[in-house]
């Protein structure tokens, strides 16, 4: 099993199916483009699904990411360790996408989709954990 690793954001790249250790292993690339379109409106080529987690030198699939380069310039182990983090707009960006997905979905989410395709990606709730263990 893999050692839990969260992202700045609160990500977990541990259970992300994108993440370099995980790809193909956790669901082929053609499943993971297909969850991600259906569940968050974007579509990456299936060749672009890698990742090498944010505190790592190499691919990253979100290019467009701006906590990485504000958490990296802020020298922070996480975002839980900011002083902004409750007010944050950057981090509300991917921190936060979870709860306005289930929000949006209209359809029942199965476990193995919860599995592959939300529960790796509730930054804020698993920065909120950090902050309380500090």
């Amino acid at each position: 099993m893999n050692k839990k690793q969260v992202s700045f954001c609160g990500y977990r790249c541990d259970l992300c199916p994108a993440y370099v250790k995980n790809v193909d292993k956790l669901a082929k690339r053609t499943t993971i483009r297909k969850g991600w379109n259906t569940f968050f409106g974007f579509d990456v080529p299936e060749e672009r699904i890698i990742c090498v987690g944010c505190d790592s030198t190499g691919n990253h699939l979100d290019t467009e990411c701006l906590v990485r380069p504000c958490a990296r310039n802020k020298h922070l182990q996480s975002c839980s360790f900011c002083d902004l983090f409750e007010s944050c707009e950057t981090l509300e960006t991917r921190a936060d996408i979870i709860e306005k997905t289930k929000k949006n979905c209209t359809n029942q989410i199965s476990k193995e989709e919860y599995e592959l395709f939300f529960r790796p990606y509730e930054g804020r709730a698993e920065l909120k954990k950090q902050r309380k263990t500090r």
